[in-house]
């Protein structure tokens, strides 16, 4: 038998036993029961269609600060080229990440 079904029959034989004046608080009580019951199952279901929370986004300002350097330093080494290495190389790295998480 299911709970909801022995929350039930435990009510019916309760108002049997304590008389139709307590009919009100038998009914409100196995209404409360059963809208936590409800309740618990929707919460169930929404948690399997809300998809999962993701983590930080790698653009971090501590991640993009550390690109600051890797630039300046390709710039003064290489001139254009380097810079233009280094940004397509950091670029790549970035998107590697993202698309990882």
């Amino acid at each position: 038998m299911s709970e909801t079904q022995n929350e039930l029959e435990a009510t019916i034989d309760a108002r049997l036993e304590l008389g139709s004046e307590h009919d009100d608080h038998l009914v409100a009580g196995f209404l409360d029961r059963i809208e936590t019951e409800i309740d618990r199952r929707v919460d169930e279901r929404v948690a399997k269609r809300v998809p999962a929370k993701r983590g930080g986004s790698v653009l971090h300002p501590a991640n993009l600060g550390i690109c600051i350097p890797i630039i300046a330093v390709a710039g003064g080494l290489g001139g254009h080229v380097g810079l233009i290495v280094a940004i397509v190389a950091l670029a790549i790295v970035f998107v590697y990440a993202e698309s990882r998480r």
